[in-house]
């Protein structure tokens, strides 16, 4: 007789069978961390996080109460609206037990509830807060008001703030610990400004974005040793930048062309200059008065107005002058942004990079602007072009926005011609635009020109924008506000 064989619940059919390997490794299994260990762990998660490592276990049911990151960023005021989010936030801090709040990060409206809005800020910095980012931009009006006792906080070592007036003490007594100051569309002054580079000591990166109460911004930093990164944005009324910061590494500007007096920045290395336009009189001037100070840049990225400052101008021809006398012996990566109907062409390009000896990266992003052409162009520059010496080390060389129009191939004839060890040469397409089928004669006259050159290992690739994989530059997209 034939004993049926004993029935398996539908569990032990659907698990997989366990091997002795995986017994083994199991056994060797290391033990759970201890709970206490565990809630330190989720008490250095943001609050949302810790909320849900609460709806894992019942163990950690109430860690969210102890959480010392309270992040409550855009995506959560519009998701949750207005009144919920109010309501949410305020039900957290009248909850949370935690001895610290390490960061608060708030973006919200701030309209009708200014007082518990503050009452917030209060609380945290009564936890000795690090990291504060209050971020007001959606306010219907007025800029969110900041009392002196809500910035005179000695804990703090990042602050940013969006939409603020703010009132900086002439006789500041904290903040020494500050490590990163951003302040974007704040009301804040020049003297302000002074008062906070006096006396954060500490301080390495500050960011200025549309804070058009400053004039002139002067910066004394010679006995800061920290202070690396400077950006300054959009500031309408800004007319003198005066920087005394030996440390300072990089330095990132936009706007409208203002006087730069820089006393000792040896150690500059990374600078974006990103011009505005001016319907008036541009000054040329202003731009030829930094050249001297970027003598030890490694990356730099400007856009044609920079250009057009330090091109020879009639008054140089009058002198039989070629441009100003400048050097960068550390150049290593240049990018070039082209911006509306411009007067810089190839020659303005060669001229530059033939001051830069060591350049082995260039980036040109023609972003669907055509060089303006010229009778001394035509008569003179485009014969000049032979004159300038090789570019010996650019290895790399990328033109974005290529539409196979005269001035482009002037442009690469130059680089096929005196980059003698040239790898690649990448052309990408402009912005949503293929390659027609017209241009296949364009591509084969550039690749049996570009078989003559004397590197074996160079290529030469053509892409459209959407599908470009090739090398790009150290700074994305020239800087702006």
């Amino acid at each position: 007789m034939v004993l049926p064989l004993p029935k398996r619940s539908k569990v032990e059919y659907d698990r997989p069978p366990v091997s002795p390997k995986s017994r083994r490794i199991r056994s060797r299994r290391m033990p759970e961390l201890p709970d206490d260990v565990l809630e330190y762990v989720f008490r250095l998660l943001p609050i949302k996080q810790a909320v849900r490592a609460g709806l894992v276990s019942r163990r950690f049911k109430q860690v969210w109460l102890f959480s010392r990151m309270l992040h409550f960023g855009r995506w959560f005021t519009t998701h949750h609206g207005i009144l919920e989010a109010v309501s949410i936030i305020d039900r957290v801090f009248r909850a949370h037990a935690g001895p610290q709040i390490q960061s608060f990060k708030l973006y919200i409206d701030p309209t009708d509830i200014e007082a518990m809005v503050r009452k917030w800020i209060e609380i945290s910095i009564s936890k000795g807060v690090e990291e504060l980012e209050l971020n007001f931009i959606a306010a219907r009006v007025e800029p969110f008001e900041l009392s002196r006792d809500l910035i005179d906080v000695e804990s703090l070592r990042v602050l940013k703030l969006t939409f603020c007036e703010i009132d900086i003490p002439p006789n500041l007594t904290s903040l020494h610990l500050l490590d990163t100051l951003i302040l974007k569309k704040v009301e804040i002054t020049a003297e302000m400004v002074e008062t906070l580079i006096l006396n954060c000591t500490l301080l390495a990166t500050l960011e200025l974005v549309r804070c058009d109460a400053i004039g002139q911004l002067k910066l004394s930093a010679q006995n800061h040793k920290r202070f690396k990164v400077l950006k300054v944005g959009d500031c309408s009324d800004l007319s003198l930048i005066e920087i005394n910061a030996p440390s300072l590494r990089t330095f990132h500007f936009y706007g409208l062309v203002p006087l730069f007096l820089f006393e000792e920045v040896s150690q500059l290395k990374d600078v974006v200059l990103n011009f505005v336009p001016t319907k008036g009189f541009m000054r040329h001037s202003f731009i030829r008065n930094i050249v001297d100070d970027l003598a030890h840049v490694s990356v730099l990225t400007v856009n044609s107005i920079f250009l057009e400052g330090i091109s020879p101008n009639y008054e140089d021809l009058k002198h039989n002058m070629h441009g100003l006398p400048f050097w960068y012996r550390n150049l290593k990566e240049f990018q070039l942004i082209m911006q509306g109907g411009v007067y810089c062409n190839t020659y303005d390009i060669a001229a530059f990079l033939s001051n830069c000896p060591m350049i082995e990266k260039v980036f040109i992003d023609l972003n669907d602007c055509s060089f303006e052409g010229s009778i001394y162009w035509e008569l003179h520059q485009k014969q000049e072009l032979e004159s300038f010496g090789f570019l010996c080390c650019l290895k790399f060389v990328k033109v974005k926005g290529f539409r196979f129009q005269q001035h482009e191939h002037e442009l690469v004839k130059f680089f096929l011609h005196k980059a003698i060890n040239l790898d690649t040469l990448a052309l990408v397409s402009a912005r949503n635009r293929l390659y027609p089928k017209c241009y296949s004669d364009f591509i084969e006259r550039y690749q049996k020109y570009f078989q003559w050159q004397p590197s074996p290992r160079a290529i030469m690739t053509f892409s459209n924008d959407c599908k470009d994989d090739t090398t790009h530059p150290t700074h994305q997209k020239i800087w702006q506000a």
